[in-house]
């Protein structure tokens, strides 16, 4: 598309990334003084459906571009496929950060400056709705809970980009809590999207 296009092209969305909310969660960390250096936790969450990669490539990507120690906690089944981690962790060698991924929550949250939590189909079922729905289905546990902060930073932060299913995704008490900054994000993405408009009409 964009070698067709003869004007300024700019991806709001596609399958596999969405740098418009990255943006937005970039800024968001630096305007809360999140250490470049922090524990960035991206993990997967329940959703009664399979949903993009594009959300979760981006975040990951923007987390290793910012040399953050980025984990990402998904089940088994949910593995970002390895063209997604193979770009995360070249550009976390190249800012000093790095990139890991783990099924035990415990251990991912660990010392955690943010939470990212987000919704995403299994790579290994894509195009089988019927087998991605079997394997999704024990995974309701898989909802965001204050007690999932146990051992993380005191000040450990929560986003997610929004949309969400309350209390499917992520519980109300963790959305509604003090650690939440989906709206300081998403009022963010206008910030953001101003800023690559400026850019862009600046020359």
């Amino acid at each position: 598309m964009a070698g067709l296009c003869d004007k300024p092209f700019i991806n709001l969305e596609s399958a596999v990334n969405h740098p418009c909310q990255a943006l937005a969660d970039w800024k968001t960390m630096d305007d809360l003084v999140v250490p470049r250096t922090g524990r960035f936790v991206l993990s997967w969450v329940y959703h009664p459906r399979a949903l993009p990669l594009a959300v979760p490539a981006a975040a990951l990507h923007m987390a290793a571009q910012r040399g953050m120690e980025v984990v990402v906690l998904r089940p088994d089944a949910y593995a970002l496929p390895p063209a997604i981690m193979d770009k995360a962790r070249a550009a976390a060698a190249a800012s000093g950060g790095s990139v890991s991924e783990t099924t035990d929550r415990a251990a991912a949250l660990a010392g955690a400056h943010v939470l990212y939590a987000k919704e995403w189909g299994s790579p290994a079922c894509y195009g089988d709705a019927e087998t991605e729905a079997a394997v999704r289905r024990p995974l309701v546990d898989w909802q965001v809970r204050e007690s999932w902060f146990a051992g993380a930073r005191p000040d450990c932060h929560f986003m997610h980009c929004l949309p969400v299913r309350r209390n499917v995704a992520v519980a109300d008490e963790v959305l509604d809590g003090p650690r939440s900054r989906v709206i300081s994000e998403a009022a963010n993405r206008m910030v953001v999207q101003m800023a690559v408009l400026y850019r862009l009409l600046k020359g």
